[in-house]
């Protein structure tokens, strides 16, 4: 998968393609920076939504992704807009390709992009779902995907068991409170 480059890596830089269509490709990424007067595309690796992992712009070139924090850093760009377009299959796919980096490039770190910009770029809690320590150092410990960026699907099955849990909790305490009732009824009539 990876192949460390000659160039020096010290940083690698996480991004979010801010598009939620699933069929976004490197190629498609391409012609945007291509429409916007770029020389193509600004990512090393694109991550898209079924974790297929495909090359960008060469490894031994120096990437245009983040103003300013582009020398020594490889980019990487996953598919989507919202923390509910990111899939495990994303995640596992960033968790491999940077555990390669780690190993290749040693003293490398890795950040979002909305460390060095006003953007929120990449939405999803990159640092969780690799294990990062607070220098951007990966542990040992990765994170499961599924937890990191839970799904829609996943987060309605949670509100719905949460509208059941207080629902039955509701009716536990009407219980309690009609036999607390019945029983002081019952204790003011023995004392009367």
């Amino acid at each position: 998968m990876f192949q460390k480059p000659k160039r020096a890596i010290d940083r690698v830089f996480i991004h979010c393609s801010a598009a939620s269509r699933t069929s976004v490709t490197a190629a498609e990424i391409d012609r945007w920076h291509k429409d916007r007067g770029w020389n193509g595309i600004g990512y090393h690796y694109f991550i898209r939504t079924d974790g297929t992992l495909e090359a960008g712009r060469d490894l031994e070139h120096t990437p245009a992704a983040q103003r300013g924090h582009n020398r020594h850093t490889i980019a990487i760009c996953l598919n989507g807009l919202e923390v509910s377009d990111f899939t495990e299959a994303q995640f596992a796919t960033l968790q491999k390709l940077c555990s390669e980096i780690n190993q290749a490039c040693d003293g490398v770190t890795f950040h979002g992009h909305r460390e060095v910009s006003p953007k929120s770029c990449p939405v999803f809690d990159y640092k969780r779902v690799l294990g990062l320590d607070a220098a951007g150092k990966m542990t040992s410990r990765t994170v499961d995907p599924v937890i990191a960026a839970p799904t829609q699907s996943a987060m309605a099955d949670a509100e719905e068991m949460l509208h059941a849990a207080l629902s039955l909790q509701s009716e536990a305490t009407a219980k309690i409170r009609h036999a607390l009732s019945i029983l002081n009824t019952n204790q003011e009539s023995h004392h009367a």
